[in-house]
């Protein structure tokens, strides 16, 4: 009963997870918060399930509670909050922070897991958890968001004559995010329509979870080509339909999702008008009725003006859905990427063949500016700026890279694993999760940024980590705390830039056995086997690793360390790893 009260007021009707889902009134979220703190706890866990399950069915729902502080407000309750509701609430702030997480958000975040007296805060060890749903991304940072509603769609100004002669490409990333089920059968939302007054020109609509793509020579005639693909609803795809112009024989259509060619033919598709194209819409038909306006969010849209080749297409797809730049600086991307996929992508013609492009961050109020660059000939009859009608809106949200790096860089997590050791708030024991789970995290923001990795290894971040990994309980150094390790360097040593981080990886974690010692034989063993079969195996190692210097490591750890007498009495070497200090 009080789970469909509350999911009554904030859909504004009666609620259904499948059909009515929708939060309509944000200021009932907040409503919701204050209102929960006082009911019963089987109450909450009702409510912040069926919550979490909304916010997981829409990105709408994501948008509005990112809108209301939605992060801020639980955070500020966590500490009082039941453990059951704690986990649940942990559950839900994991979908919203990543979805968007503020700077102030992360920054009360780090607040909450700064530990007093060794005694982690309350539930603060949950929140850790929640580190590392963040960099699990699955879309653009910014994106239009099209609500599905009779004329809601981004108007383009008219376009003076269409380029043909090269052929033609349409390129960008899009979700469907339907309101409910009901007329899926029905509606035919368009993704594209580039129309003249005549009703002649390119478009692209959806039927079910296929996707049509059509080009009318006269009214009411033309070819359509169905793209071979099951789109399902409320997942991110790059769409890529590549129009080949062929003067002798037939021209083609070439379709790719992600990156991969799914769909071909030949259509000749060439619309011969002098008319200007003056019926140009993202998200919508001409017509802009309720049955044929897109419902979901778009990512930067690109059109070029001639037809990519599938080397070009796949590079694109390694730049990711949050790329909305104009293929000028091969250094521009924050994503690592291969010397060939940047040869392709920045060799200045892709960039000389952008005809149109708009993007979400690009806008002012109403306004889409276009983006290509200024010294490409304009298509457009007079200005090229496009408009939001309705209410679409560009949404822009931040991610765990953005935020992050305001309040310092990955350095901020460092003073985290000086904090292993501490227990929690009414118990004596100590987490040992706690470690693996610190570790995931930062592996997962170094794979995923080139800027991490710079700052990690000007920082010298792995001397910190394995400096207090030194200093810490031996119970922390576990199986999974070492798999991290090694994916790492197994990523590390698969990349151009990877060697200097590499280096400082293995010198002082991986040959660092002041770490390794205490640790069980089994976790030392794999250690071992790895850095003497796999790793030193590696064609890039030996550029990697300095061999005098690592050489002398290993001797001095065999010295030290794993000697088979004790040498003491024989040499006067004083064994290390004999006293268990604090590592017990």
């Amino acid at each position: 009963m009080c789970r469909r009260q509350k999911g009554e007021e904030l859909v504004g009707g009666e609620f259904d997870l499948e059909m009515n889902f929708i939060i309509q009134d944000s200021e009932s979220i907040g409503c919701m918060v204050d209102l929960l703190s006082h009911c019963e706890v089987t109450c909450q866990a009702e409510v912040w399930s069926m919550f979490t399950a909304i916010l997981r069915k829409s990105v709408r729902n994501l948008q509005t509670s990112t809108e209301v502080g939605l992060i801020q407000q639980v955070l500020s309750k966590m500490s009082s909050v039941d453990d059951m509701i704690a986990d649940l609430l942990v559950d839900m702030l994991g979908v919203m922070a990543s979805y968007s997480i503020t700077v102030k958000e992360l920054k009360l975040l780090f607040s909450m897991l700064r530990g007093d007296n060794s005694v982690w805060p309350r539930h603060s060890i949950k929140l850790l958890s929640v580190l590392n749903q963040m960099p699990q991304r699955h879309g653009p940072d910014t994106f239009f968001n099209f609500p599905g509603r009779s004329a809601a769609a981004i108007a383009l100004p008219p376009i003076a004559k269409w380029p043909y002669q090269n052929g033609f490409t349409l390129n960008t990333w899009f979700r469907q995010d339907p309101l409910n089920n009901i007329n899926v059968d029905k509606d035919k939302p368009y993704l594209y329509c580039f129309r003249t007054s005549k009703g002649i020109g390119y478009s692209a609509h959806f039927v079910g979870n296929c996707l049509i793509v059509t080009s009318l020579k006269s009214k009411g005639k033309g070819f359509q080509h169905c793209v071979k693909y099951d789109f399902q609803p409320r997942k991110w795809y790059m769409i890529s339909i590549v129009h080949i112009y062929n003067r002798w024989r037939n021209s083609e259509i070439r379709c790719y999702v992600n990156g991969q060619l799914v769909s071909y033919g030949d259509m000749a598709w060439h619309v011969n008008t002098n008319d200007s194209y003056d019926k140009c819409f993202l998200g919508s038909s001409e017509t802009a009725d309720a049955n044929r306006v897109f419902c979901g969010q778009l990512g930067a849209v690109y059109v070029f003006s001639e037809a990519l080749n599938p080397a070009q297409i796949f590079a694109i797809h390694q730049l990711g859905p949050g790329y909305k730049s104009t293929f000028k600086f091969k250094s521009e991307s924050d994503i690592h990427l291969a010397e060939h996929h940047k040869q392709v992508l920045y060799d200045g013609k892709q960039a000389s063949s952008i005809s149109f492009t708009y993007n979400a961050k690009a806008t002012d109020a109403q306004l889409c500016l276009e983006s290509s660059p200024r010294e490409n000939a304009s298509i457009f009859v007079h200005s090229p700026h496009a408009l939001m009608l309705q209410d679409v809106k560009a949404i822009v949200t931040h991610s765990i890279h953005s935020a992050i790096h305001s309040i310092g860089g990955i350095q901020v997590l460092f003073p985290l694993f000086s904090q292993l050791d501490y227990r929690q708030l009414n118990d004596s024991s100590v987490d040992t999760t706690v470690c693996a789970t610190l570790l995931v995290f930062l592996v997962e923001l170094l794979k995923s940024s080139v800027a991490m990795q710079e700052q990690m290894l000007g920082g010298k971040g792995f001397l910190v980590i394995g400096y207090l990994l030194e200093k810490s309980s031996r119970v922390h150094i576990t199986r999974a705390v070492l798999e991290q390790f090694l994916s790492f360097a197994k990523y590390l040593d698969g990349l151009t830039h990877g060697a200097p981080l590499l280096k400082q990886l293995c010198d002082h974690v991986l040959f660092n056995a002041a770490i390794w010692i205490h640790t069980p034989a089994k976790v030392q063993l794999s250690l071992y086997t790895y850095l003497s079969a796999e790793f030193i195996g590696t064609a890039t190692i030996y550029s990697t690793i300095r061999r005098v210097g690592t050489v002398l490591q290993l001797m001095h750890t065999l010295k030290y360390y794993y000697w088979a007498i004790n040498p003491l009495e024989s040499s006067g070497i004083t064994p290390k790893g004999l006293g268990m200090h604090t590592r017990t």
